[in-house]
């Protein structure tokens, strides 16, 4: 058992655009992580986990209970607007996911809402994965990269994933055929990580940073969307005001080639935890336009 506190709040957490299949029933939330369903209850500030199968101690793998938050935090003390984020938004946390499911999650997220990831995630799933119940509640484990390279893609597409189907297929026949192994992703440095994701058909810089940040530790990563964008215009346009990249349109998807110099720019101010500052940044403007998770 633990205790909502500043330094940790699995509800907002789950619901700041970093996974997508957890539903609330009552005081408690469920949620597929690979294999595993997972469940917290929050009762008078007293939090308690669940899991089927068992995963003993989950709370703190998947929320990153073993990250120093203060001394993380410490490093942007510098970052006054940062800094107030970091205290508006107490208990958010980087989650740490299942690099397979977080892949496949991510390529769903090309060029749409939450809403609709949700959506496509829950038809794979239930087309799939394994059924489970927990609670006398239905629910369906995230489909094992095999199953998802045997299926066609009429079969995917049935999942209303629409084009993302191929983007599927592509990073299930590079996990089956080893040409993408986790191991290698995790050990590799950031630069030579995210070349080997990219290199994916499908995979462009964000969903591979996106990937990196939540589920092959490189806490370096600072993944770029519209919303970012807009972000960093309206708080960081200072860091970038030497001509070398002029686009105001944030509206508009970045080329390759802004996204690779924004990227160097925001990491090389945030440095080896960007990935947390990238968190609440990301957090805040969807908030403050009053975005639903």
């Amino acid at each position: 058992m633990l205790y909502l506190d500043s330094r940790f709040n699995p509800e907002i957490s789950i619901n700041s655009g970093q996974m997508f299949l957890w539903d609330k029933y009552n005081n408690s939330w469920y949620g597929t992580y690979g294999n595993y369903i997972l469940k917290f209850s929050i009762l008078h500030n007293k939090i308690e986990f669940y899991s089927t199968p068992n995963f003993d101690n989950w709370e703190h793998v998947i929320f990153r209970l073993d990250d120093n938050i203060q001394n993380i935090f410490s490093d942007f003390s510098n970052d006054i607007f940062l800094f107030k984020l970091l205290k508006k938004y107490t208990g958010l946390r980087l989650i740490r996911q299942d690099p397979h499911q977080c892949m496949i999650s991510f390529a769903c997220s090309s060029n749409t809402n939450i809403s609709m990831i949700r959506t496509m995630l829950r038809n794979l799933c239930m087309k799939f994965g394994t059924k489970k119940e927990i609670d006398n509640k239905l629910f369906f484990t995230f489909p094992q990269i095999k199953n998802l390279y045997e299926a066609s893609i009429n079969e995917l597409c049935a999942c209303n994933v629409g084009y993302r189907a191929k983007t599927i297929k592509s990073i299930a026949e590079k996990i089956i055929t080893k040409a993408l192994t986790v191991d290698e992703l995790y050990h590799s440095k950031y630069d030579d990580a995210r070349k080997m994701l990219t290199s994916v058909y499908g995979i462009g810089n964000k969903i591979a940073d996106c990937i990196l940040l939540f589920s092959l530790e490189k806490t370096e990563a600072f993944p770029i969307d519209v919303w970012m964008g807009r972000a960093i215009f309206m708080y960081y346009k200072g860091l970038f005001d030497n001509g070398k990249i002029n686009f105001m349109n944030t509206n508009k998807k970045l080329s390759y080639n802004q996204y690779s110099i924004l990227s160097k720019i925001m990491r090389s101010h945030f440095g080896k935890y960007g990935g947390y500052a990238q968190q609440y940044l990301f957090y805040h403007i969807r908030n403050k336009e009053n975005k639903k998770w």
